[in-house]
Formats: C-alpha cells, sequence, structure tokens
C-alpha cells in the first residue's frame, strides 16, 4: 500500500516545492533571455533595416532581404568566406593530427612525460592576443626570430606577414601553436581512460604499438575526437583576435575571414544593417559546419 501512495506523494512534494525551484530558476532564465535572446532577436530586427550610424542615429526605414542580398553579391565577404574554408580547415585538421600524434607518443605516468606535457600545453596560458603580438613580432621578415632561425639553414625566409601568399600560412601557423595543446590535452585524458588491460591482450596476441592504436584506441576516442573537432572548428571560424594582432586582414584581403569581415562592417563602417545580415549568414555557415560534423558521428555509430 504504501507503495501505491508514494506517486501521489511525489506530486504533492514537487507542488510544494514548486515556488521555491521558480525562485532559484526565474533569475537565471532572465539572464539567459537579457544576455542572449534579446541580442538574437534585435540582430534580426538589425538585419532587415538601411542603418548606417555615420549617416543617422536611428534606422532609416525597412529593406527585408536587401541587406542579405548586398552581402551576398559583395566580392570582399566571398573572398571571407573561401579564407575562412581554407584557414580553418588546414589549422583543425593539423591540430587534430598534431594534438592526437602528441598525447599518444607523451603518454605515461614517468616524470618525464609529466614535464613534457606540462611544456605542451603551455600555450594555453598564454592570451591569444598576446600571442599573436608576439608571433607578429617573431614573423617580422626583416628582424623577426624565424627568418633569422631558417638563414642558419641557408633558407630565406618569406615575407610571412606582407605577401597575400604567406599571410594565411602565417594565420595557420599560430592557430596552429594556440590550439594544439587543447587537443593534446583533450585526447591525453581520454587516453588515461582506455584500460591498460586492453593493450596487454592485443599484445600478447602479436599486435604492434600501432595495430594497438587503429584497432583499440582510435575506435574508442572516435566521439571525443569528434566532440573536440566541433569545438576546434567553432573556435577557429569565430577567432578574431589572431588575424587583428597579425595581419589586420591583409596584406589586401589574403586574410579577411567572416568573423573579421563582420567586424569591419559593424565597429570600422557601422553599418549596423548589413553586420547583422553578415553575422546571420555565418551562423548558417557555422551551423553547417556542425551539421557535417555531426553527420560524420552518425556514419561512424552506423559503421559500428
Amino acid at each position: 500500500m504504501a507503495n501505491a501512495y508514494q506517486p501521489a506523494r511525489k506530486r504533492r512534494r514537487l507542488g510544494h516545492d514548486w515556488p521555491w525551484m521558480a525562485a532559484f530558476v526565474l533569475p537565471a532564465l532572465l539572464i539567459v533571455v537579457v544576455v542572449q535572446l534579446y541580442p538574437l532577436l534585435f540582430s534580426v530586427y538589425l538585419a532587415g533595416q538601411d542603418w548606417t550610424l555615420t549617416s543617422s542615429q536611428t534606422s532609416e526605414g525597412f529593406v527585408g532581404l536587401e541587406n542579405f542580398v548586398k552581402v551576398l553579391q559583395n566580392d570582399v565577404f566571398r573572398r571571407a568566406v573561401r579564407n575562412s574554408v581554407i584557414i580553418t580547415g588546414s589549422a583543425v585538421l593539423i591540430e587534430m593530427f598534431l594534438g592526437t600524434t602528441l598525447a599518444y607518443l607523451a603518454a605515461g605516468t614517468s616524470w618525464s612525460m609529466r614535464i613534457v606535457r606540462t611544456i605542451l600545453i603551455m600555450p594555453l596560458v598564454i592570451a591569444p592576443v598576446a600571442a599573436g603580438t608576439l608571433w607578429r613580432m617573431m614573423l617580422n621578415s626583416q628582424m623577426g626570430l624565424t627568418n633569422y632561425l631558417l638563414s642558419f639553414a641557408g633558407i630565406q625566409g618569406p615575407d610571412w606577414l606582407g605577401n597575400a601568399g604567406w599571410a594565411p600560412v602565417a594565420v595557420i601557423i599560430v592557430d596552429v601553436w594556440i590550439a594544439t595543446p587543447f587537443v593534446f590535452l583533450v585526447i591525453s585524458a581520454g587516453l588515461t581512460g582506455i584500460p591498460y588491460e586492453l593493450h596487454e591482450s592485443a599484445a600478447l596476441d602479436g599486435a604492434t604499438r600501432w595495430q594497438s592504436f587503429l584497432r583499440i584506441d582510435l575506435p574508442l576516442l572516435a566521439p571525443l575526437l569528434l566532440l573536440t573537432l566541433m569545438f576546434r572548428m567553432l573556435e577557429s571560424l569565430l577567432s578574431l583576435d589572431s588575424i587583428y594582432t597579425l595581419t589586420l586582414g591583409g596584406p589586401g584581403y589574403a586574410t579577411f575571414t567572416m568573423t573579421y569581415y563582420i567586424y569591419t562592417l559593424g565597429l570600422r563602417s557601422f553599418q549596423l544593417g548589413r553586420a547583422a545580415a553578415a553575422s546571420w549568414l555565418f551562423m548558417a555557415f557555422a551551423a553547417s559546419a556542425l551539421a557535417f560534423v555531426f553527420w560524420l558521428q552518425r556514419r561512424w555509430q552506423t559503421a559500428q
């Protein structure tokens, strides 16, 4: 009989606690609405307005989808999309490969491996703006440390930040240096969760270390790798500080990314309507990238 009354008691207890639950949840909900939902809704309003702060302090009228059309027809925006795909795609692939490789090579509990892991994650504690400024000095074609070291090998260093072909490479190098420790840290944590007995059994069966990695580690790390890939793609697409400190989008438009294009529209040209429209196009682009990662995850789960 006691069990028969248990659901009713739970309902009465929830009804009694409801005011307290609402009192604790509502402030957090209001913060979310004010901080996140309101700016999103206001950006929808801005995207349909002809509003440039340099000419008017208020909107000059509703223009519908005209801002979206003008942004899509803009050559600089199309160049920014291409640059974002090249820089993000190249940087993230290199980071995933290097981070996973370093995590596998630095695995172990010895004091030497602990020191190596500590050194490898040091770039994580440096602010991106500081890292970009540091690399801007190192990549200076005249007095930079990078070209100075290359000269010892008889290599004439390029104009990293002043050449349209090398500037995207410089941005990718800096992004890899900043973000590879994050991938390394996450994959290292994943490797510690794999039972050592699996590797012992594989070794007894004659499996090499490479075979153990392909047959044991990689399948078990696949969900974590896809999650890390998703985070890195988003962070790389949203990156603005490294572009700002390294190249300011130049030379020309060689390193103009989507985020830097939105920044120049909204905070330099003060074209609020077009900047809002470009932001929503960027959101659609980022959502497509996430959908691709989720598609990869479903394919992996189906293959298992």
